[in-house]
């Protein structure tokens, strides 16, 4: 087994990923013992990648809006904008709804994310309760959002009954069908990130690292990125960005310069 995940390191999986794979192994093995089928799980005697941390992305004000800049035009410009103003996941952003997005009240609310069950494309409820959310959308978002739903209204009257969207989603292909993840991620953002200068290796939840990066360095409060983010707990968002905050350590500094010397 060690080898077969080396080879797979060797070939550009993640260390996380192969975790994973080793995980669902082990479970399978496991109720295989349970079962007096096996005597021992050998997964669990495996030498496993070691974990790889991997500090969100940082980019300037400037950087995001040479991205959107480059997302000008492009039929999905609202969900690229709506990415790095919100920082919502991309399952909750390919699985939004037009009941969830209120654009009198410039809000969305997130309640069900896109995935993939046994092979079909559905809407699924979060993970945790506090993923369930209403984002405010700033002015540039509401207008994508209004830009992107007459094209929709269009694409529809062209396509008449070929249309099939049959969820109601806001982003879909131009059949009316929900977008798959890996087409978005692999084909739709490399040529915008590149057109922005950006590094080619961002991904799309990168997007949201983004959003909450920006957030933070620009004086929005650790509760509110957090509530943004649908962390369960504040601690959790500062654990992951507290690089974002500018200035941190050096005010600690004259903190203790103060208390100290007077």
């Amino acid at each position: 087994m060690e080898t077969l995940y080396a080879n797979l390191i060797a070939k550009g999986y993640a260390p996380k990923s192969v975790r994973n794979y080793n995980a669902c192994v082990h479970s399978m093995l496991e109720k295989a013992v349970r079962q007096n089928d096996l005597v021992r799980n050998v997964a669990g005697l495996v030498d496993l990648p070691r974990r790889v941390r991997r500090d969100p992305p940082m980019i300037t004000p400037l950087e995001a809006q040479a991205f959107l800049k480059a997302s000008r035009e492009h039929r999905l410009e609202a969900l690229f904008i709506l990415a790095i103003t919100t920082a919502a996941r991309q399952g909750e952003l390919l699985g939004l709804t037009w009941d969830s997005v209120d654009l009198e009240a410039e809000t969305l609310n997130i309640r069900r994310a896109l995935q993939k069950v046994e092979g079909k494309v559905g809407l699924v409820e979060p993970k945790t309760p506090s993923s369930l959310r209403t984002v405010a959308l700033p002015e540039l978002a509401v207008a994508a959002l209004r830009r992107h739903h007459a094209r929709q209204i269009r694409e529809k009257m062209f396509l008449g009954r070929a249309w099939d969207n049959e969820l109601n989603l806001v982003f879909t292909t131009p059949l009316g069908t929900p977008l798959d993840k890996d087409n978005v991620r692999k084909r739709e953002l490399p040529p915008i990130y590149k057109a922005a200068g950006l590094p080619p290796e961002l991904t799309f939840h990168d997007l949201r690292h983004i959003a909450a990066s920006l957030a933070l360095g620009n004086g929005v409060s650790i509760t509110t990125v957090s509530e943004m983010l649908g962390h369960a707990d504040p601690s959790t968002t500062l654990r992951v960005y507290a690089h974002a905050i500018p200035g941190a350590q050096r005010e600690a500094a004259r903190i203790f310069d103060k208390l100290l010397t007077g």
